[in-house]
């Protein structure tokens, strides 16, 4: 069966950074259609660990996660989102990269937000579950933590309606255009939504789709997930969530007894979520806490998932593109999404209401 709809802006792709953007649009008083292949947040979003903190290594990235972090301290922007687990967040960086950590610090404070440097004697009494080696130095910011990541998108969801009409396990096969600028999509279930704008925030299927208006997104398929370690006998209420920057490891607390923990990868992944995790993921993980929380060498694993993201080798962007015209594209994060997406979300939106006329 055919249906045609008629919108304002249509967003592809139900993760975080769509549905931020879909709140944003609908606070504008605009139309909005977005659709996802699968479940709202049922992608990278939903095997997030939803790490967040105003820090940020890459430079393109800084202003979006200062801005992005305080609206999450506020709860969203009408304090309705679910509250930071405030458990703290450590940044652990190698000695030779003292000055960038101490500039780390400095950026932090510059967004009116506390944070200091740690060496690792001073981790060591802080987190005693941390046994951080001699010659490794942190950038600690007590406010940050992280956020369910499913619950908060489903928040920011409930934000955008009624104004938005969201089409579930619904894939768009097309991007549709008239002249140079962009007329709306179809979907591969026969319904058509008619837009002078269309925000791509889908990933791998992303680049798939701006291919067919000569728009080229170098982006690839990159395996993510993690795995949950019980820590019997080990109290993990002073655990902070954790970044090394050496080893690409990163943890945080799950429970009182767990913790959930994973490690970047360069291996391409099948562009499917499995609630398992192989061996050899497993090994990866305790390899790279091997010299900072041997804890996890011995700890049982109960649970993890493997699934995608969309890799790419320059940073990403909210891009509107002149041909054609009503195009915007927001991919290529690289795992750092999450945390910016309250901004990017804005930001998308006012480009696109610009689009829109």
């Amino acid at each position: 069966m055919t249906e045609t709809i008629s919108a304002d802006a249509v967003i592809v792709g139900g993760g975080v950074l769509g549905v931020a953007t879909a709140e944003r649009l609908a606070a504008r008083k605009r139309s909005v259609v977005l659709i996802e292949r699968s479940e709202i947040a049922g992608g990278a979003t939903g095997i997030s660990g939803g790490l967040v903190r105003c820090s940020e290594t890459v430079p393109e990235y800084r202003p979006w996660a200062r801005s992005g972090f305080h609206i999450y301290l506020r709860r969203g922007w009408r304090g309705r989102w679910p509250a930071v687990r405030e458990a703290g967040s450590l940044r652990l960086f190698a000695s030779r990269h003292l000055q960038e950590a101490i500039d780390q610090v400095s950026l932090v404070h510059k967004a009116a937000l506390p944070a200091m440097l740690l060496d690792s004697s001073e981790m060591r009494r802080r987190f005693p579950t941390l046994l951080v080696p001699h010659g490794v130095v942190a950038v600690y910011e007590p406010q940050a933590g992280w956020l369910p990541a499913a619950e908060l998108t489903t928040a920011m969801l409930a934000e955008a309606t009624p104004a938005t009409t969201i089409l579930p396990r619904s894939r768009v096969v097309e991007l549709l255009t008239a002249g140079d600028r962009i007329a709306g999509v179809r979907t591969a279930d026969g319904v058509t939504v008619k837009a002078p704008t269309v925000l791509l925030a889908a990933g791998l299927a992303s680049a798939e789709l701006a291919a067919q208006v000569g728009v080229r997104l170098p982006l690839a398929n990159r395996r993510i997930g993690y795995c949950l370690f019980q820590a019997r006998g080990v109290d993990l209420n002073t655990l902070p969530t954790v970044v090394d920057t050496r080893s690409g490891g990163w943890l945080r607390p799950w429970d009182r007894h767990t913790v959930l923990a994973g490690t970047r990868s360069s291996a391409a992944g099948a562009d499917t979520i499995n609630h398992s995790v192989s061996a050899a993921e497993i090994d990866r993980v305790r390899s790279s806490w091997s010299d900072c929380y041997p804890e996890l060498a011995v700890a049982r694993v109960v649970g993890g998932v493997t699934g995608y993201d969309a890799f790419s080798e320059s940073p990403g962007a909210v891009q509107a593109w002149p041909d054609p015209q009503g195009l915007v594209t927001a991919v290529g994060w690289n795992g750092s999404g999450f945390k910016l997406a309250p901004a990017l979300g804005d930001y998308a939106a006012s480009l696109m209401s610009g689009l829109i006329g």
